[in-house]
């Protein structure tokens, strides 16, 4: 977070604020994905990589399904007109929590990221819909508060890439010996 400093009436002089895209910090690039190979009809082969592949799958629908539950994103029925909308924020806030965890966190994404981001989808989803609907009723302030929710799911954004960043630069690093000495013993690393 940084402090600005404001001219807007009604407003702080000095207030704190989600830094800018350009003042995020770096963060760590996440190992590079299992490959897992493949015979001829395009069906896995038995091997580490696949083996690899299928832990990271499991623990990803795990993960998935704990956090849908606990942001109740599954309980938007069918025939709702905002259906259509809760299932593209999952979509949206699955490929950017894998993102940032590929870009940023270094392979990984912790649960505050996690829990920003998943509101962000919904915020960016509660903007979408508001916004159509406003639309369809020439609506200002259904379009007002399409346009609020949409900037926080802004804010919350780059957020969570601060977290995540800050998250990964603060996990400690295995030592060059450490991982010397588990590759000789034959370990995969934890």
């Amino acid at each position: 977070m940084v402090q600005r400093t404001s001219t807007t009436r009604g407003r702080s002089v000095v207030h704190v604020e989600a830094p800018r895209a350009d003042e995020l910090p770096a963060g760590t690039p996440g190992p590079a994905r299992p490959v897992a190979t493949r015979d001829g009809s395009g069906r896995f082969v038995p091997g580490a990589g696949t083996s690899d592949l299928a832990r990271k799958g499991g623990k990803a629908a795990h993960e998935s399904r704990q956090l849908a539950a606990l942001l109740g994103l599954w309980e938007v029925p069918d025939d709702h007109p905002y259906a259509p909308y809760a299932r593209l924020a999952r979509e949206w806030r699955d490929a950017q929590i894998e993102r940032l965890s590929a870009t940023v966190g270094g392979g990984e994404v912790g649960p505050a990221p996690a829990s920003i981001i998943s509101s962000a989808a919904l915020q960016l989803a509660a903007s979408r819909w508001l916004s159509d609907k406003g639309a369809q009723d020439s609506d200002s302030k259904l379009l007002l508060e399409a346009s609020r929710l949409a900037n926080d799911s802004r804010q919350g954004l780059l957020a969570a890439h601060e977290l995540c960043a800050r998250e990964a630069q603060a996990r400690p690093k295995e030592s060059n010996l450490t991982r010397l000495l588990r590759e000789v013993a034959g370990e995969k690393k934890p």
